[in-house]
């Protein structure tokens, strides 16, 4: 294999697929990056089997080949090339030379056969989606999936396509982040639960471009998401998620709205204090068209009021502060709406005049609760 490209998307190109590198493995070929040669493009790919990430960039070729090189190494090279041309060239025992200006290196790589296939998608579901839909769908939801739960269900974001809307939820037992968008007008149903890294890592490749779409195939335990040069494939988690529509509450005996921007200073002011606390608590107190927030620690306390717009009674509830804090930065909203029932019930919370995107957290009980 014997091929010229440019660093700069060389480097670009290794960006996108070692996000697929796996941390840990017992399939050693997995800590290399496959490397194949096209008609005018070079296939990089990684994977650790649960996450298989596929790009191409522009390359002249002057001969055909694949070959892994190992991962982590190979990029820090590519990272470190002066500007310009890059020339790559593995020969019959699998070493790599990899020439840039005054610059070369050797490292030994290989066989690209060892390394695993991709995933084969057959009878699949296909929908294309806008990117920056899905994009913010997984920046609203991804803080709220479960990092470690008995139930493996919870520790991935789940994603359904039903009646013309994708809804995709996490939760995490304490709280729960649900975002909504219109997809198409599709009789067909089909849901996934995405397992937590590949969900980020998803994020991370998705464009803010609203003219950029993606098509997205499931078929099985598998989905796939093809974009302009590059192909994410991701096993799914096995099983039944939570029904999380029942869990939402339908009435309310306080509803509050507060300014998004206020409220964001308040509670940041307060997160200061609370968390060198031991419980890291806010409360908020809930009176008279006016909301206070109230943090204590060893260290000392802070008090934050503004003015709100009540409908019901009032109310005191405590929160962890991680969770608050989490609603508010991505919250997109010039108010935020409150619904609360008792201390220790759910609290729902969504942006005014917008329903596409609900967060419920738990309150903590406190010695007044």
């Amino acid at each position: 294999m014997h091929f010229n490209c440019s660093a700069e998307k060389l480097i670009e190109g290794l960006q996108t697929v070692v996000k697929a590198l796996p941390s840990r493995t017992t399939n050693p070929i997995l800590e290399g990056i496959l490397i194949e040669t096209a008609d005018d493009s070079l296939v990089l790919t990684c994977s650790d089997e649960r996450l298989t990430i596929v790009t191409r960039i522009e390359a002249y070729i002057l001969q055909h080949g694949r070959g892994v090189v190992p991962g982590k190494l190979f990029n820090e090279i590519a990272r470190r090339l002066p500007d310009g041309d890059v020339d790559v060239e593995m020969n019959d025992n699998f070493v790599f030379t990899i020439r840039s200006a005054q610059s070369r290196a050797n490292i030994s790589g290989q066989d690209g056969d060892l390394y695993p296939s991709l995933p084969r998608m057959e009878e699949s579901f296909e929908l294309q989606l806008p990117q920056d839909m899905l994009k913010g769908m997984i920046q609203r939801t991804e803080f709220a999936i479960a990092q470690e739960d008995m139930r493996e269900v919870l520790t991935g974001c789940y994603l359904e396509i039903a009646g013309g809307n994708a809804t995709m939820v996490a939760l995490d037992g304490y709280r729960m982040a649900m975002s909504r968008g219109q997809c198409a007008e599709l009789t067909a149903k089909a849901s996934a639960i995405i397992p937590g890294r590949a969900v980020g890592d998803i994020g991370k490749l998705l464009s803010n471009d609203p003219e950029a779409f993606l098509t997205l195939s499931m078929d099985g335990n598998k989905l796939k998401i093809e974009l302009d040069d590059t192909d994410i494939y991701v096993i799914l988690i096995g099983g039944e998620y939570v029904n999380f529509r029942q869990i939402l509450p339908t009435s309310f005996a306080t509803t509050i709205q507060v300014p998004l921007d206020a409220m964001r200073r308040c509670v940041d002011r307060a997160a200061l204090i609370a968390r060198e606390g031991n419980n890291n608590l806010l409360i908020l107190k809930v009176q008279d068209e006016m909301l206070s927030i109230d943090a204590h620690s060893q260290i000392g306390d802070v008090h934050e009021e503004l003015p709100i717009e009540q409908q019901g009674g009032n109310i005191t509830i405590a929160f962890n502060v991680k969770y608050l804090t989490d609603v508010v930065r991505y919250v997109e909203s010039e108010k935020i709406q409150m619904c609360m029932n008792s201390p220790v019930a759910p609290c729902v919370i969504t942006p005014v005049g917008n329903d596409e995107y609900v967060h419920l957290i738990l309150p903590v009980r406190t010695g007044n609760t």
